[in-house]
């Protein structure tokens, strides 16, 4: 039979047993249970002691998040830049960049998200087409089309790897956040990334120029666009740009010219722009 004293002592040496295999301080495993960050991304014991890094952009403190962005976020964005030196043997995954942007909840946090995505690319870090995907869709869902545009502008700086359907989702919403002029800038950008002009890129950018309703020039402008994209054989122009342009010329009192329009929509062999999400393979390329 045991003693009290011998079950007290089991006990004491069973509680330091355990102390012995903990390999993180109390804090900072509470801190790690209860992140918002998958665990599989998380930053470890050693990146919280490390606490910051210096980069040629500045000095990173995991402990002290920027205004506005969440301390999880925070600590997630500076592991991440702590693993992208070359000699860290632990290396960031895409995921990360991912889950950051599909996750922001504001301005500030897509900041620290582009301020990654420029560690990431000046270390030549591989990205895939979901990766510029996944940026465009969290700039359209917070309403912050400059960064997206600032990216695509600056190709030596970030390196991004727009698609035909992100580039045209993104036009057409540009003209309905009257910014015109960004919308003809990414335009612009299709052969510089390597991308041809086809009826969703026109069609897109027509529809960018409709949506400024009362506005003279935005209206020239679709028109010169309307008739570059019929120019083409066969027409680069999508059904639903036809179909805006019918209707902004009857608001205009052009009605020959929205006959013109309505006849095309009618007679040309067009299907309406399918509303199935954009599809990626497991290495994040574009299925087409």
């Amino acid at each position: 039979m045991f003693s009290a004293v011998n079950l007290v002592l089991r006990r004491s040496q069973t509680a330091v047993r355990v102390s012995r295999i903990l390999p993180y301080p109390r804090l900072q495993f509470a801190r790690t249970l209860t992140s918002i960050v998958p665990k599989n991304l998380q930053p470890t014991a050693d990146e919280f002691a490390q606490a910051s890094i210096t980069t040629k952009t500045g000095t990173y403190d995991i402990n002290t998040p920027p205004q506005n962005v969440r301390s999880d976020v925070w600590s997630l964005v500076v592991s991440t830049i702590m693993r992208i030196d070359p000699k860290n043997l632990r290396q960031p995954k895409k995921s990360v960049l991912h889950w950051l942007l599909q996750h922001a909840e504001n301005r500030e946090e897509l900041d620290v998200a582009l301020d990654l995505m420029l560690h990431w690319r000046m270390h030549m870090l591989p990205i895939t087409q979901a990766t510029t995907q996944i940026w465009a869709e969290a700039c359209i869902r917070l309403e912050e089309p400059d960064l997206f545009v600032t990216m695509l502008m600056d190709r030596w700086k970030y390196r991004q790897l727009p698609i035909n359907y992100n580039m045209a989702r993104f036009i057409k919403y540009l003209g309905g956040r009257n910014r015109l002029d960004d919308a003809f800038r990414l335009f612009a950008l299709y052969p510089f990334y390597g991308l041809s002009y086809d009826a969703q890129a026109y069609g897109a950018l027509v529809e960018a120029c409709c949506a400024q309703v009362s506005d003279e020039e935005a209206w020239r402008r679709a028109l010169v666009a309307s008739e570059e994209a019929l120019a083409h054989d066969p027409p680069l122009i999508t059904l639903e740009a036809l179909r805006v342009l019918e209707s902004r010329s009857t608001e205009h009192n052009e009605q020959e010219m929205a006959q013109r329009y309505k006849s095309l929509a009618d007679n040309l062999p067009l299907q309406p722009t399918s509303k199935e999400a954009v599809k990626f393979d497991e290495d994040g390329n574009h299925l087409n």
